[in-house]
């Protein structure tokens, strides 16, 4: 155990490492100032988004500014140590703390961090890390976990009021031009005041226009995985996001969390999912064609979003108790979940356009948790967007705009009293209408 321990945490001996000097994500800062409160920290999401980097990196900037490199451990479980070892979790900790640091629990006598990864895989790993949290204070634990699911469902039972829960999303696409060293275009907000193009973005959009569509096409393929870009030739990217994410989530992770569910079935749910993301969700009919229940059904997409493959959006209605009992379209949790399994998407003009929606989606609801979209008749529109009391109508639309796409946008937009509608295009930048400002996509 000590040379396991050992080997985990090179900077007790050699300094600085890789990780520290790599690009940081937006929500790198976020985590730190949650470190300078009184709570310790979970971080759960989607396989294989980066999770462990950030983590490395952590442990980096709290050798820089916290504690001495000795005060941080850092350590990762995996399946064979976990099944060889009784009690292994308990065993890092006394380890570290007797051997390395002379201390025991509950004398702790400085400020002191333990960053555990793939915690999920520690059966009942909450009530331990609660009982050493009781016993000492001056511990501060990160725990992360691949299998996001289980890491939730047990720190919300047994940790509450002791862990900041982070939900952490796959890289936009200004993260995904930041991890890989690229400059990201200015972050741009859509409000009430927002009525015409500040002068310095316009310059940059015309200086940068050309190159942010390129890398965006090439984002909506690959952006939500870091890891693809050591990955040089495209059938290993595609190999990648199915095997070692897709394929894990559904065979591995659901059904240790939703016991009883078959592996075949929530496989098959996916698929249907990742081919028709972005429409509406209709039970009935889908039950029938997979061959199950209206309740089980509802089960099986239960453990696709807890397992942050999947996300619904709901019809915009009064209230939020009718929402849940009207339409809902499902999204994937990545654009990249959908856009791998083509070429490069400007060849495939009809894709594009799903997989833009797509990302629209998501990086509207990270700003507005009530994203809904509007739906009467066979009139919709994409997205009904919430800032503060003004709702925004936005519509995807990355073909050849015509007149008849504007009219619906721009009533909707009239009848809910905003001051102007959204069109979000694959490469315009447009304000000349005040009613329908057009942005590209890669501008959110």
């Amino acid at each position: 155990m000590i040379y396991l321990i050992n080997t985990f945490n090179p900077h007790w001996e050699a300094g600085n490492l890789s990780e520290w000097t790599w690009p940081k994500r937006r929500v790198f800062e976020y985590m730190v100032k949650l470190l300078d409160g009184p709570l310790s920290l979970g971080i759960g999401g989607l396989r294989r988004i980066g999770k462990t980097t950030l983590l490395k990196q952590l442990v980096g900037q709290l050798s820089e500014s916290k504690a001495s490199p000795k005060r941080i451990c850092y350590f990762q479980f995996d399946r064979d140590l976990v099944v060889k070892h009784d009690n292994i979790l308990e065993r890092v900790l006394d380890t570290y703390l007797l051997d390395f640091l002379n201390e025991s629990i509950g004398r702790i006598r400085k400020k002191t961090y333990v960053l555990l990864d793939e915690i999920q895989l520690i059966p009942l790993w909450s009530e331990i890390v609660k009982r050493y949290m009781d016993r000492d204070p001056a511990i501060t634990f990160v725990v992360c976990g691949s299998s996001s699911l289980l890491l939730e469902a047990e720190s919300s039972e047994s940790l509450a009021g002791r862990l900041d829960m982070i939900r952490l999303s796959p890289p936009d696409f200004r993260d995904y031009m930041i991890v890989n060293g690229l400059e990201p275009p200015p972050e741009f907000g859509i409000g009430p005041e927002l009525r015409r193009i500040p002068t310095e973005f316009l310059l940059y959009y015309g200086a940068n226009q050309a190159r942010l569509a390129r890398a965006y096409l090439d984002y909506l393929r690959w952006g939500g995985f870091p890891q693809l870009k050591d990955l040089d030739d495209e059938e290993s990217r595609r190999r990648y996001i199915k095997e070692v994410v897709v394929e894990k989530i559904l065979r591995y992770d659901l059904p240790a969390r939703f016991r009883g569910e078959s592996p075949l079935v929530l496989e098959r749910l996916y698929e249907i999912y990742a081919s028709e993301y972005g429409q509406i969700v209709e039970y009935n009919t889908l039950a029938r064609d997979i061959g199950v229940s209206v309740g089980r059904l509802k089960r099986l997409s239960e453990a696709l979003i807890a397992g942050y493959l999947v996300q619904y959006c709901f019809n915009h209605t009064r209230t939020k108790r009718k929402a849940g009992r009207t339409g809902k379209k499902v999204y994937l949790s990545t654009p990249s979940l959908a856009g791998y399994r083509y070429g490069p998407l400007d060849r495939f003009p009809e894709i594009l356009g799903r997989v833009v929606e797509n990302d629209v989606y998501l990086r509207l609801r990270e700003k507005d948790k009530g994203l809904s979209f509007w739906r009467v008749g066979r009139q919709e529109i994409d997205f009904m967007f919430h800032v503060g009391d003004v709702v925004f109508p936005v519509e995807c639309k990355t073909g050849r705009l015509r007149s008849k796409d504007s009219r619906l946008i721009r009533s909707i937009a009239q009848k809910w009293g905003a001051p102007f509608s959204v069109m979000v295009t694959s490469n315009t930048l447009d304000f000349s209408d005040p009613s329908i400002l057009k942005v590209p996509a890669f501008l959110l």
